[in-house]
């Protein structure tokens, strides 16, 4: 199931509460963002880098956001 969210355009430092493979804001305070999602509008501090790993991946959709495909570098 997609998720849908809306960033709230508030950058702060802070850690990643999402913590993908890709993030940048596991152990130390970096900047993200808070991004707003239903059911109940929770919010969810993320950071960029964990935030377009949710959108590639289809659990995450963000109207209006476009993000191209990854190469993938390890294959060949």
């Amino acid at each position: 199931m997609i998720t849908k969210v809306e960033p709230s355009g508030v950058i702060l430092k802070d850690i990643c509460e999402i913590q993908t493979e890709k993030c940048v804001a596991k152990d130390s305070p970096a900047a993200i963002t808070a991004v707003w999602y239903s059911p109940g509008r929770k919010q969810v501090n993320v950071c960029r880098s964990c935030l377009d790993e949710m959108v590639r991946r289809g659990e995450w959709e963000v109207k209006g956001a476009r993000l191209s495909p990854r190469a993938d570098i390890t294959s060949g």
